[in-house]
């Protein structure tokens, strides 16, 4: 994205801690196409660093063939069912699994809504990246990563 006027007001948001605002600035600028790579790349970032879960997996890989993106309402489903039973069970899940399972609930909705297919999830999935992703920055609790994390989240929209 070039430096213009929104990613230098999303920035700012950021360091005010003001990531919803964060993420819309940012999905504004990028068309539907684009917020799937932003999404997939923050999702495979946080696989890096978090648990191996295959239903996240299968997330990130729906985002390779943009024909297979209409069976991501599917793969969130997947993911809901391991969020909710993590929501249950609350503080004995580990915070880094948690937040990982948000972020991929949102790069789901991002990809489902971008294949163009009959009820999508709520506009501002992509929005809602943006917070979940700082959550996990938090999870990790490695400056080195938030900072390497950080510069994605720019980079990439």
């Amino acid at each position: 994205m070039p430096r213009n006027q929104t990613f230098i007001s999303g920035e700012v948001a950021w360091s005010e801690g003001r990531f919803l605002d964060c993420g819309r600035m940012l999905c504004k600028e990028l068309s539907p196409e684009e917020q799937v790579r932003w999404a997939t790349g923050l999702l495979k970032f946080c696989m890096r660093y978090g648990p191996s879960v295959p239903s996240i997996e299968r997330v990130a890989a729906l985002a390779d063939a943009p024909s297979d993106w209409r069976f991501a309402h599917a793969a969130f489903s997947d993911v809901r069912v391991i969020t909710l039973a993590a929501e249950q069970a609350d503080a004995s899940v580990d915070p880094l699994l948690k937040s990982m399972l948000y972020v991929a609930e949102n790069t789901a909705k991002v990809i489902y809504n971008a294949s163009g297919e009959p009820a999508p999830f709520d506009h501002d999935a992509g929005w809602w990246l943006v917070p979940c992703f700082e959550k996990f920055l938090q999870a990790v609790a490695r400056p080195e990563v938030a900072d390497d994390g950080r510069r994605l989240l720019f980079a990439s929209s």
